[in-house]
């Protein structure tokens, strides 16, 4: 599976551009997936508490995909 272009910052509900925040250090890795965030602030946020989080990225992403929004990288 491709990571997602974008991805939901769930500490601000801003939209990131995974390799844009990559390339900035703003990414976690989870076993489920790698996160971006927008700033270094709501990347400490999800650190410290990623469970009250990471709903909100998942349903994010099954919202994308039943719309037929792209996920992926081609």
């Amino acid at each position: 599976m491709s990571a997602p272009e974008t991805m939901l910052d769930p500490v601000c509900d801003m939209i990131v551009n995974v390799a844009e925040a990559r390339d900035a250090g703003l990414t976690l890795e989870r076993p489920e997936r790698e996160y971006a965030f927008c700033a270094a602030g709501c990347q400490m946020r999800f650190a410290k508490s990623p469970t009250s989080y990471i709903p909100k990225v998942e349903a994010w992403l099954a919202a994308r995909t039943e719309s037929g929004e792209p996920t992926s990288r081609a």
